[in-house]
């Protein structure tokens, strides 16, 4: 697979899992997505799992430290860091991907119509969250 293309897929998973959250927890727990340089496989990390207590700004830490950690250790080719994020009285899936060459943050807005959760088409914006590579 493409590089391009696995970033497509790292995206599509990223927002699928964040999609579920939202239907069975009503809230976005911080998580992190890995992709590796020779394979096509994709890892999740989402400690807010182990620690649902922990306050949100603890679980945001704990994903990225894991991340990195992971970038040390692991043949990591993207990572990308979900959490939601609040402004203008709109929600949001916050969606940084990083390489060695580049990040990015998008921000999907999301809504809840009927039953179902709509994801809408991403906005980029200039700033990062912290950053992992």
């Amino acid at each position: 697979m493409d590089k391009q293309k696995q970033i497509e897929q790292l995206v599509l998973l990223c927002i699928d899992t964040a999609r579920e959250m939202l239907k069975e927890y009503k809230v976005i727990i911080p998580f992190g997505i890995r992709s590796f340089n020779d394979s096509e496989d994709m890892k999740m990390n989402c400690p807010g799992d182990k620690i649902p207590e922990s306050d949100y700004s603890k679980q945001i830490d704990n994903v990225v430290s894991e991340l990195k950690e992971f970038v040390a250790n692991e043949n990591i080719f993207a990572t990308a860091f979900v959490m939601h994020l609040e402004s203008d009285g709109g929600s949001g899936v916050g969606l940084q991907i990083e390489t060695e060459q580049s990040s990015v943050l998008f921000v999907y807005p999301y809504r809840k119509e009927g039953d179902d959760w709509v994801i809408d088409e991403p906005i980029q914006t200039d700033q990062l969250m912290e950053k992992v590579f």
